[in-house]
């Protein structure tokens, strides 16, 4: 039983809006800590209809205290954990030993030492060679760790000790313990495999200031922070598997008037707005697209949702000369005088893309509370009064973690953007196989390589709508295995969407069984299963087996795939989610070239 508080107390408010505030943090901590007690308690009932995932946590002090927060954290992202934990100074016996911690197979793996784990630091006295060895040999060590545990791992890198004994050179001197973490933080991010992801330990120091190390309460219990950082760190871990389960968030929703600029344009004029390094709130807006254009880069999909005249406000974007944002970063947008809920349902439509995907930003209280309400499902962002302070509200709320950039990543609003136009070109095409031939698409076999595979585990880990079974493969399994995975690659005349399906197979039986196969959501409707049901027969008739087969396991997600399934020729055996498809035959045209 968590002693965070009295077990009698009841389960408060903020526990029911866990699902649906990203606020969470910014909330009095007695309330948080009365909230993952009350969910310690009734985890079972609370956890219903979850996406479930099996934790187990090695750190060098005390977390019993942290995994309460955790399991709280997951549950306001709608994942229900079970997670163990080594125990106090048991973590890396646990590692050597193989110990109990690891032996219930865990989907995830965090490994949380501190710097008072490090255990090469050289000296005050050692040469910056020697320095610069340790160091390596630090390295080396903590990445033969990871690779011992076998499995998903987040590993938390060193943090900063907390008394600086060299004063300002602490940081910057070969041989204090400090430059000796860092550098080993470094060597560890360029060697770990990819597979591994990071959580930067520095980074969370600094959010947390003095929080960060509590020496009383390391003394009392053993744990380095103070209990009011609890959240912020369990937010984060919870944020790093959520981008190992693929449940990211995808799209930024954006109002417009008061919210990326100052002002209501419709009524002030575009000359009159308030943006730019003329005055303090024209910059906070200015800082604030150039934080949301940082994200779109890095593949975050930007629309627009504003009750506005849609001339008037393309004209700001066009042609204000402080504006950072412009038409071709924003993906989709709905600009009219509709209730804002409408709207972002048709976007989701737009889109192709289901409303938990979606984080919604407005400076409009009523209008976050009316989204709020009729869409729990989106994640609503309170922004404060003064625009200074909204990037640091959205970056806080941790919603689009990733845990590794690709190529793909950093297309994603062009390619969405053609989604969009081919959805608006395809309404009113009167002929749709006239209109995707008309695209020229062409769909190409793509090898497995260093160029992919995160791509193709990204995919399989983020994909939820056209996705067989919950069955995940991670990026050391897809490299040793490149026969076993077939990828496609999708371009048109619009766009070169990147990798957009991926199958893994392997014979069993006298067939060739789909062990998974997903597909993004960006191109439905482009017939892109027949593609990949052709190439897959082709697959099995040069391995000599008799036919393709697979297991289909239900979601609540994935309700697509058994039409689209017998769409291609798959027949259901009514057993277990079971299907099998003992002969091939092209029933539609798909209009692509298979290169």
């Amino acid at each position: 039983m968590s002693v965070l508080c009295s077990p009698t107390e009841s389960p408060p408010r903020i526990l029911l809006d866990t699902f649906r505030n990203p606020g969470l943090l910014d909330k009095p901590f007695s309330d948080i800590k009365s909230a993952a007690l009350a969910f310690a308690r009734d985890r079972t009932k609370y956890s219903q209809g979850l996406q479930s995932v099996k934790l187990a946590v090695l750190g060098g002090f005390n977390d019993h205290f942290l995994i309460d927060f955790l399991s709280l954290c997951l549950f306001r992202r709608c994942i229900a954990a079970e997670i163990v934990s080594s125990g106090y100074g048991q973590f890396l016996h646990e590692v050597m030993v193989g110990g109990s911690t690891l032996q219930g197979n865990p989907d995830i793996v965090f490994l949380f030492p501190t710097h008072r784990d490090l255990r090469f630091f050289a000296g005050l006295d050692a040469t910056r060679e020697q320095a610069k060895a340790a160091a390596r040999k630090e390295a080396e060590f903590w990445r033969q760790v990871v690779e011992k545990i076998g499995r998903s791992v987040v590993l938390v890198s060193f943090d900063q000790p907390p008394h600086r004994t060299l004063g300002e050179l602490s940081g910057f001197s070969c041989s204090a313990l400090h430059a000796h973490a860092r550098r080993t933080n470094e060597l560890l991010h360029e060697d770990l495999p990819p597979a591994v992801s990071l959580i930067d330990a520095e980074a969370l120091q600094c959010r947390l200031g003095a929080l960060w190390h509590d020496a009383y309460v390391y003394t009392l219990c053993k744990q380095p922070f103070a209990m009011a950082a609890l959240p912020t760190i369990a937010d984060t871990m919870a944020a790093a598997v959520t981008a190992k389960m693929g449940k990211s968030r995808k799209v930024l929703v954006l109002d417009l008037d008061n919210t990326i600029w100052g002002g209501v344009v419709g009524d002030v004029g575009m000359a009159n707005l308030e943006l730019g390094p003329e005055t303090p709130e024209g910059e906070a807006f200015t800082s604030f697209q150039k934080y949301v254009k940082a994200l779109s880069e890095r593949g975050v999909v930007l629309a627009l949702c504003s009750k506005n005249d849609p001339e008037t406000a393309w004209a700001a974007f066009r042609e204000h000369p402080a504006m950072v944002l412009r038409p071709n970063d924003i993906a989709a947008y709905v600009i009219n005088f509709d209730d804002k809920a409408t709207n972002i349902r048709s976007l989701a439509s737009t889109l192709n893309l289901g409303l938990d995907s979606f984080v919604f930003v407005d400076d409009n209280p009523v209008e976050r509370a009316w989204v709020h309400e009729q869409l729990p499902e989106v994640a609503v962002v309170d922004l404060p009064e003064n625009p200074a302070f909204y990037a640091d509200a959205l970056d806080r709320a941790n919603l689009f973690p990733i845990a590794a950039l690709t190529r793909e990543d950093m297309t994603r609003t062009q390619s969405y953007r053609a989604v969009a136009i081919a959805r608006d070109s395809g309404r009113v095409a009167l002929d749709i196989d006239a209109f995707l031939s008309e695209l020229q698409p062409v769909a190409t076999l793509e090898n497995v390589g260093r160029g992919s595979v995160d791509r193709i585990a990204q995919l399989i880990g983020k994909t939820n709508q056209f996705k067989l079974n919950p069955t995940l493969f991670d990026m050391t399994y897809i490299s040793e295995n490149p026969e076993s995975v077939t990828a496609l690659r999708l371009s048109d005349r619009l766009q070169d969407y990147g990798i957009v399906s991926v199958a893994v197979t392997e014979p069993c039986d006298g067939k060739l069984e789909i062990l998974n196969w997903v597909m993004s959501c960006r191109v439905f409707s482009r017939r892109l299963e027949h593609v990949m049901a052709q190439i897959l027969w082709r697959k099995a008739e040069l391995l000599g087996l008799a036919g393709l087969s697979l297991t289909f396991v239900a979601s609540g997600r994935n309700g697509i795939v058994p039409e689209a399934l017998e769409s291609v020729g798959f027949k259901s055996l009514s057993e277990g989610g079971r299907y099998e498809m003992n002969s091939y035959r092209r029933t539609v045209d798909h209009h692509m070239t298979i290169v």
